[in-house]
């Protein structure tokens, strides 16, 4: 119904923006505990899982917010977690990562294959049903993805040697160590 997909739109925008934070708790816990802290993230997951059960609680009980409320508790959590892990790293002076390396090249290809997706699927859609279109607009997002994370060597040679078989991996993707 109309009601539901409000409601729905509302929910999901919400924990889209959540999926943001989860990530960076994803990235910045790695990054803790590849410098052996193993204790802080789960310190901090532990506190934003507090924090997400009181703010559930309120604002589910808010009766305009309803449910919508959990998912706004969801993101303020993970927030939460990611400026505690990020206040935590600063203090410990953790290595700082190679920002163009690390961030830019390879969101720069997650924007470029994203455009791709959106281009591809308006041009198929002119002449394909909507679910072969939508398949065709992947498979070239993906393409595009592969070759632009090549070409603008997202891969590095320390990430091929984590992989078995990494001597060749770099060999034929021309990345020298």
């Amino acid at each position: 119904t109309g009601e539901q997909l409000v409601l729905s739109t509302g929910i999901m925008t919400w924990l889209g923006i959540a999926v943001i934070f989860n990530s960076l708790v994803l990235v910045t816990n790695a990054i803790m505990q590849a410098h052996g802290d193993v204790n802080t993230p789960v310190r901090n997951m532990i506190i934003g899982g507090v924090v997400k059960v009181a703010l559930n609680y309120f604002l589910v009980g808010i009766p305009a917010l309803n449910i919508v409320g959990a998912a706004m508790g969801t993101v303020v959590c993970y927030a939460l977690i990611t400026a505690l892990n990020v206040i935590s790293m600063v203090r410990h002076k953790l290595a700082k990562p190679r920002t163009f390396l690390a961030v830019l090249r390879p969101g720069l290809a997650a924007v470029l294959m994203g455009a791709c997706a959106w281009m591809a699927n308006g041009v198929l859609s002119a002449f394909l049903p909507q679910k072969l279109a939508c398949v065709g607009a992947i498979g070239a997002a993906g393409i595009v993805y592969v070759i632009l994370v090549l070409a603008l060597r997202v891969i590095t040679y320390d990430d091929c040697m984590l992989l078995p078989g990494g001597q060749k991996i770099a060999k034929i993707l021309r990345i020298s160590g």
